[in-house]
């Protein structure tokens, strides 16, 4: 009977030890849970490009919760360049920012918005009017996204 005991007792070791998990892998476990909800709460940075023929413009949003910021340029075939910075707000899918840049010398305000689709941004427009110094389009409703440029993921550049 001792052998038979002996052989049960280490059956039953071994069965309640292949169920479970430690205490430490659940721990590590809890770890990368709350690792990745701290993750998923912080700002995202991304990262979008705009290629057609000669033209071309670069976004790079900074989204915290419904805050926007980032940087936006634009090199448009036979056009001065400009870029600038980026803030707004996020409302669903749609970014409404104002856009700060430089361009033929002078600093100038102009609103802009992009709207979500898929895992691209498109940017739209619409008739504008000047507000105190920021053009800002007149009439949010009748926004044309048709026709705007369609900024697709691209990997962001590294800081240096």
């Amino acid at each position: 009977m001792t052998i038979r005991n002996t052989l049960a007792l280490f059956a039953a070791v071994f069965i309640c030890s292949c169920s479970g998990k430690s205490g430490s892998e659940n721990n590590a476990s809890d770890d990368t849970s709350s690792i990745k909800s701290t993750i998923a709460i912080g700002p995202t940075n991304q990262c979008f490009a705009y290629q057609v023929r000669k033209d071309s413009a670069f976004l790079n949003l900074e989204i915290a919760g419904q805050r926007v910021s980032g940087k936006l340029s634009y090199a448009i075939f036979e056009k001065d360049r400009n870029e600038g910075k980026l803030s707004g707000t996020m409302s669903g899918d749609t970014i409404f920012a104002h856009y700060t840049f430089a361009s033929e010398g002078t600093q100038s305000v102009r609103e802009v918005v992009f709207l979500k689709t898929g895992q691209n941004w498109v940017e739209g427009f619409g008739d504008v009017k000047d507000s105190a110094g920021v053009m800002i389009f007149s009439d949010r409703s009748k926004l044309d996204f048709k026709k705007g440029l369609s900024f697709k993921p691209v990997e962001c550049p590294s800081a240096e």
